[in-house]
C-alpha cells in the first residue's frame, strides 16, 4: 500500500477523535447541571413532608369526632327504625282484626295465608325485643292468630268434605287419582296449619275431623255392596260360576278404596302419627262392616254342605291373587289383622270341608248307604257329585293346593289338629309338591268312590241292575277323567284302571242273559249226517220247553231291563250290541233249525217273536218308556 495512503487514513482516525472528546465534555457539564437541580428538588421535597406532618396532627381529631357523630345518627336511625316497626307490630292486630276474624276468602285464600304470616312475624318481632310492656299485646295477637287457625281449620274440614262425597263402587274400581288441583290446596293448607303451630302455640289435631269425614265417606261408598252381600247372596252350589258371588266384588272395591285412603291421607297428613292414627279411625267402620260381612258368609258356609260352600274357595283365591299383596304394603300403616283373621277363618272351613268330603266319599256320613240308591242303576248321586265337586277345586288350584300342603298326605282323611293358619307358610298358587299332592287327593277320592259304589252296589236285591249301577258310575267316571279339566290331572294308570273296570263289567252284564242263552243251546238230533225232521216225543217236548223258557226269561229279563237306565249313549248302543252280537245269532240258528220241524201242530204258541222282532225289542232296551 503507498505510504501517502496511509498518512490519509491516519489524518482522519485523529479528527474523529478529537470530535468524540469534545461531546464527552459537553455531557459531563450536563450531569453536573442536573445533580445540582436534583439536590435542590430534594430540599424542596423535605420541606413539605414536614407540613404534611403539621397537617395531619391538626386534622386527626376532627376526624374521630366526626366519625363519632356518623355512628351516632346511624344508632339513631336504627332506633327509630325499631320503634317504628315494633309500634307498626302493635297496631297490625288493631288493623288486621276485622280480616282475621271474618275469616279467608274459599277462591283465593293466598291473602288471608300472608296476613296470618304478617301477624305472626309481628308476635316474633315484639318476643325477640323483651318488652314487658308489650306482652298484653302479644297476647292478643296469639289470640288473633288461633282465631285465624280456627277459621283456617273450619276451611280445611269444609274443603275435605266437598272431596268425601259418598261415590259408587264403578267409581271405586275406576277412579285412580282425585282432582290434582283440590287435593293440592288442601295439602298446602294442611302443611301451612301443621308448620304453624309452634310458632302459635296453638295445636289442630287433624285426625278427629280426617275420621269423622272420611269413616263417614268409606260406610256410605261401600253400604250398597255391604246390604247387597246380606240380602242378595246366594251361594249356587256346585253350580256356582267362578267370579259370580256379590262378596268378590264387595272385597275388591274395599281393598281399592283403603288403598286409595292410604294414598289420599299421605298426601294430606304429613305428619306420620297423625296420619296413622287418621288411617286407623277412618277405616274402622268400613272393615268393621266388611269383616262382619265375610264372618256370615263363613257362618253360612259352615252350616252348609261341601257342596254348596265351593264359593269360599273364590273368595280365598281373589283375596290371595289380587288383595293380599295390597294388604301388606298397607299393613305398614294400617292394622288390617281382622280382614286377614277372616280369610283365615274361611281357610279353616276349606280344611274341614276336605275331611267332610272325604268321609262323604266313604260313605261314612249318610245313616243308610242304600237310601240314596236309585231304582233304575243310573248314575250315583255321589258319583256326579264328587267328579264336579273335583272339576271345580281344579278351577281354584292356586288356593287349593297351598290348602293341601297344610293338611298334608292324607290328612283330608282325619280331623288335624289345625286351629289356626300360619300364614307365614302359606304360599299362594301352584308348586311342585302341591300338584303332586293334589293328584294324591283326586286319586285317593276316585279309590274311596270305587269302594262306596261296590257296598252300594250290594244294596240292590237284582244282580244284574247292580251291575248296570256299576256301568253306570265307572263309566261316568271313565268319561270325566278322560275330559278337560280332569285330564290334567288323572293320568293313564287312573284311565286304564276304570276302563278294565268298566270291561269287567260288561262281562258280568252278559252273566245275565245265560238263562236265553242256554235255553238255545242246541238239542238237534243228527242221524248220518242229517237233520231229524221227524222228532219222537221227548225230542218234542225238549224242544218245547226250550221256546217256552226262552219265551219266559226274555220277557222276564227284558221288561225288567227296560226299566234300568245307561243315560250315555255310547256305552248303552255297546251293551245293546254285545247282547245282540250273542243273542240274536242264536235264536235265529235256533229258530231255523226247530220252526219247520214237527216239534208241535200249534208253532205261534211257542214261537213268539221272529228274528226281526226279538232284535228290535233288545234294542229298546234300558228305555222305560218302551
Amino acid at each position: 500500500m503507498p505510504a501517502q495512503t496511509i498518512k490519509g487514513r491516519g489524518e482522519k482516525n485523529l479528527s474523529r477523535i478529537e470530535d468524540d472528546t469534545g461531546e464527552l465534555d459537553y455531557l459531563q457539564n450536563q450531569l453536573s447541571r442536573m445533580d445540582g437541580l436534583s439536590d435542590e428538588l430534594i430540599g424542596i421535597l423535605d420541606g413539605f413532608d414536614g407540613r404534611l406532618m403539621k397537617l395531619e396532627a391538626s386534622i386527626r381529631p376532627i376526624h374521630k369526632s366526626t366519625q363519632n357523630l356518623t355512628k351516632l345518627a346511624s344508632n339513631l336511625d336504627r332506633a327509630l327504625a325499631a320503634t317504628d316497626n315494633i309500634v307498626n307490630c302493635l297496631n297490625l292486630p288493631s288493623k288486621e282484626e276485622a280480616f282475621i276474624l271474618k275469616g279467608p276468602d274459599e277462591d283465593n285464600v293466598i291473602p288471608y295465608l300472608q296476613t296470618m304470616g304478617a301477624l305472626k312475624d309481628a308476635v316474633d318481632t315484639v318476643e325477640q325485643n323483651q318488652l314487658k310492656s308489650c306482652e298484653k299485646a302479644v297476647n292478643q295477637t296469639k289470640q288473633l292468630l288461633k282465631a285465624g287457625m280456627l277459621h283456617l281449620e273450619t276451611l280445611f274440614r269444609k274443603w275435605l268434605s266437598s272431596l268425601s262425597s259418598a261415590v259408587d263402587s264403578d267409581t271405586i274400581l275406576n277412579t285412580k287419582e282425585l282432582p290434582s288441583d283440590s287435593l293440592k290446596q288442601l295439602s298446602q293448607l294442611s302443611i301451612y296449619i301443621s308448620t304453624s303451630e309452634k310458632e302459635i302455640g296453638y295445636t289442630v289435631d287433624f285426625s278427629k275431623p280426617y275420621i269423622e269425614i272420611r269413616s263417614a265417606y268409606l260406610s256410605k261408598s261401600l253400604q250398597s255392596l255391604s246390604q247387597s252381600v246380606q240380602i242378595s247372596e246366594r251361594h249356587q252350589g256346585i253350580s256356582y260360576e267362578k267370579g259370580s258371588g256379590e262378596f268378590l266384588k264387595y272385597m275388591d272395591c274395599f281393598t281399592k278404596a283403603i288403598q286409595a285412603e292410604q294414598r289420599f291421607a299421605g298426601k294430606i297428613l304429613s305428619n306420620r302419627s297423625q296420619r296413622m292414627t287418621a288411617l286407623k279411625g277412618s277405616i274402622a267402620p268400613a272393615m268393621q262392616e266388611f269383616v262382619s260381612a265375610g264372618r256370615h258368609l263363613n257362618v253360612v258356609a259352615k252350616r252348609l254342605t261341601y257342596f254348596d260352600t265351593i264359593f269360599i274357595f273364590d273368595i280365598m283365591d281373589k283375596y290371595e291373587r289380587d288383595c293380599a299383596p295390597i294388604f301388606k304394603e298397607l299393613s305398614q300403616e294400617m292394622d288390617l289383622s281382622d280382614c286377614t283373621e277372616m280369610i283365615s277363618a274361611f281357610k279353616l272351613t276349606a280344611l274341614k270341608n276336605f275331611h267332610d268330603f272325604s268321609e262323604d266319599v266313604q260313605g261314612k256320613r249318610e245313616n243308610n248307604s242304600y237310601m240314596n240308591m236309585s231304582s233304575d242303576g243310573t248314575v250315583h248321586e255321589m258319583t256326579s257329585n264328587t267328579l264336579n265337586y273335583l272339576k271345580r277345586l281344579y278351577l281354584w288350584r292356586d288356593i287349593v293346593e297351598p290348602l293341601l300342603l297344610l293338611l298334608g298326605d292324607g290328612g283330608w282323611n282325619h280331623t288335624g289338629p289345625i286351629t289356626a293358619i300360619p300364614e307365614k307358610s302359606f304360599s299362594y298358587g301352584e308348586s311342585a309338591k302341591g300338584t303332586a299332592l293334589l293328584q294324591s287327593f283326586f286319586d285317593d277320592a276316585l279309590d274311596q268312590l270305587t269302594l262306596s259304589l261296590q257296598r252300594t252296589s250290594r244294596g240292590y236285591k237284582k244282580p244284574a241292575l247292580a251291575t248296570v249301577f256299576l256301568l253306570n258310575n265307572y263309566n261316568h267316571i271313565l268319561r270325566q277323567i278322560r275330559s278337560p279339566p280332569l285330564n290334567a290331572i288323572f293320568d293313564e294308570v287312573s284311565e286304564l284302571k276304570f276302563s278294565k273296570l268298566v270291561k269287567k263289567q260288561l262281562d258280568t252284564y252278559q252273566e245275565s242273559w245265560k238263562p236265553c242263552v242256554e235255553n238255545l243251546m242246541d238239542v238237534t238230533y243228527v242221524r248220518g249226517g242229517a237233520i231229524k225232521n221227524s222228532m219222537g216225543s221227548g225230542e218234542r217236548q225238549l224242544v218245547k220247553e226250550r221256546f217256552k223258557n226262552f219265551n219266559t226269561e226274555f220277557d222276564e229279563i227284558w221288561r225288567a231291563q227296560t226299566t234300568y237306565a245307561v243315560p250315555d249313549s255310547e256305552l248303552r248302543n255297546q251293551v245293546i250290541r254285545d247282547v245282540k252280537n250273542v243273542l240274536v245269532p242264536m235264536y235265529g240258528r235256533f229258530l231255523d233249525k226247530y220252526q219247520s220241524t214237527d216239534f208241535t201242530k200249534n208253532p205261534a204258541k211257542y214261537i213268539k217273536y221272529d228274528k226281526d222282532k226279538l232284535e228290535k225289542m233288545i234294542n229298546h232296551l234300558f228305555e222305560p218308556a218302551a
